[in-house]
């Protein structure tokens, strides 16, 4: 019903994707919860019309850039913000265990706000106890630490997929840095360790 309306309604590129966005986020939701209908998914509107749930990388300041026309200068951007775009020199910085984690050990989750309790990510423990609770099923069950997991999988995934778009927005060079972080413990990410293997195979 969404894309069905904002393609009448709308006709910028960044007001129909912000619409094609929103259509996942409801429909991720209705697959979560298969026996709601529009009377329970509309809080969901509600929270989006608040700013209680933001959209990165959908307003009108990301279209429209053009590197050509920044020829011989410095364009510092996020890997959002450079999705579409090229450079014959590409720099990316801090490739560490904390900004790209690989679900190692010794990886840490800088998306994670708050560490209390046997390093669990609370945001995601809280929302898996809610849902457990206010299930009907009784195959929806709480188990301490699932959703951790889960929730960590996903931000890693989101993470590989976001420095796939960095290294490929290089047409002739790529380099790719990192640091011993704040506290020294900091360690290359696993992704970057691949690359420096893979690239000393392309040296022999």
């Amino acid at each position: 019903m969404i894309l069905t309306l904002s393609q009448d309604i709308f006709t910028s590129p960044t007001d129909l994707a912000l619409a094609h966005k929103l259509a996942l986020v409801l429909r991720q939701v209705a697959d979560e919860n298969p026996q709601w209908r529009l009377p329970e998914l509309t809080p969901s509107l509600h929270e989006i019309a608040r700013n209680e749930r933001r959209f990165i990388g959908f307003s009108s300041d990301d279209a429209g850039f053009n590197p050509d026309a920044y020829k011989g200068m410095v364009v510092v951007s996020t890997m959002h913000k450079a999705k579409g775009l090229e450079w014959d020199r590409v720099y990316l910085m801090s490739m560490n265990n904390y900004d790209y984690p690989s679900n190692q050990p010794n990886d840490r989750f800088i998306s994670e706000r708050w560490f209390v309790r046997d390093s669990l990510n609370l945001e995601a423990e809280s929302l898996a106890q809610l849902r457990a609770a206010i299930s009907t099923s009784e195959y929806d069950y709480y188990e301490e630490g699932s959703a951790t997991r889960r929730s960590r999988l996903d931000y890693v995934r989101e993470r590989l997929r976001l420095l796939y778009v960095g290294i490929t927005r290089a047409r002739k060079e790529l380099i790719v840095t990192w640091n011993t972080g704040r506290k020294g413990d900091a360690t290359p990410s696993l992704p970057f360790a691949a690359l420096m293997g893979w690239q000393e195979q392309q040296e022999k």
